[in-house]
């Protein structure tokens, strides 16, 4: 059935929407997106930078899967349903500081208003028009999708201690505000020390903090946010590659072609054709670049 695809590990994540059967268990793994979940008929627990948290039936929840998050169990889970939404769109939303602040650092926010019978059409409305969907129909889902993000921001309680989750030694946090400070300017030039002074920490404190809670260096991540920022722009602009690679930060084309290919597994026009191809259908919902077999 079109949407329905098992999620694989270790690919290129994207703007995706699709439904499936949730695996029962799923090592620790990471990816650039803001993830939104929706259970019916039972729920799935995560484990998001160590701490449990539940994927309720009904209720549409969301989390920014940057962090390292794995899956304990599945309980009686009928259908589930995955949207992707690249962290630069979510950012760019002008949602309120105090929701960024739990999101970027590791809650799984839920929606305190849900709508059942209208999530659930909405959501199988997006899975079964976008992987055919031509420019219009694609831009229309996004504004969609965004809308029902701000709507579901909107709609938490304002608390005065919205604040980053704590940790023991308070490094959560940092890392926390390196990744989201990193994601808003990755367009630009952006050095560790900048990283570093945003926080309040020595640099080389800072790059080891970062790489002890992410498992990659802070220039690893910054490529990777700028690749996924190019991945959406070959999908929804008719830009040059080479227009792309200065518009997300590369400093030359040559590391934007190597970059992406190492994340993305093609180049940018396979990108770009493969996945604007009409009944297309990916073997991975991750990587538009990874032919159904």
């Amino acid at each position: 059935m079109k949407g329905e695809v098992k999620t694989e590990l270790g690919a290129a994540p994207g703007f995706r929407v699709w439904h499936g059967e949730p695996y029962s268990t799923m090592q620790a793994h990471r990816h650039d997106e803001v993830e939104i979940n929706y259970a019916v008929g039972g729920s799935l627990t995560y484990l998001i930078a160590g701490s449990a948290a539940r994927v309720e039936p009904g209720r549409l929840s969301m989390f920014w899967a940057g962090m390292p998050h794995s899956v304990l169990r599945r309980t009686g889970v009928e259908r589930f349903y995955w949207v992707y939404v690249p962290l630069v769109w979510v950012l760019g939303l002008g949602l309120p500081e105090s929701f960024l602040q739990r999101l970027m650092s590791g809650e799984l926010v839920v929606d305190s208003e849900p709508n059942e019978a209208s999530d659930r059409a909405m959501l199988d409305r997006w899975s079964e028009e976008l992987p055919d969907a031509d420019d219009a129909r694609r831009r229309l889902i996004v504004r969609e999708v965004e809308a029902r993000v701000i709507r579901l921001a909107l709609a938490q309680p304002h608390r005065a201690d919205d604040a980053p989750l704590p940790s023991a030694d308070g490094s959560a946090g940092k890392v926390a505000d390196m990744a989201r400070f990193v994601a808003e300017r990755h367009a630009g030039s952006l050095s560790v020390g900048e990283v570093a002074e945003h926080v309040g920490l020595h640099p080389n404190y800072a790059m080891t903090l970062f790489r002890k809670h992410y498992g990659m260096t802070l220039s690893a991540y910054l490529t990777r946010i700028r690749v996924c920022q190019a991945q959406n722009l070959l999908i929804t602009t008719d830009l040059h590659a080479s227009r792309i690679a200065f518009d997300v930060g590369f400093g030359s084309v040559s590391r934007f072609y190597e970059a992406f290919k190492g994340i993305s597994g093609c180049t940018p026009r396979q990108y770009r054709l493969e996945s604007g191809a009409q009944g297309y259908v990916p073997k991975s919902p991750f990587n538009p670049c990874s032919p159904a077999g």
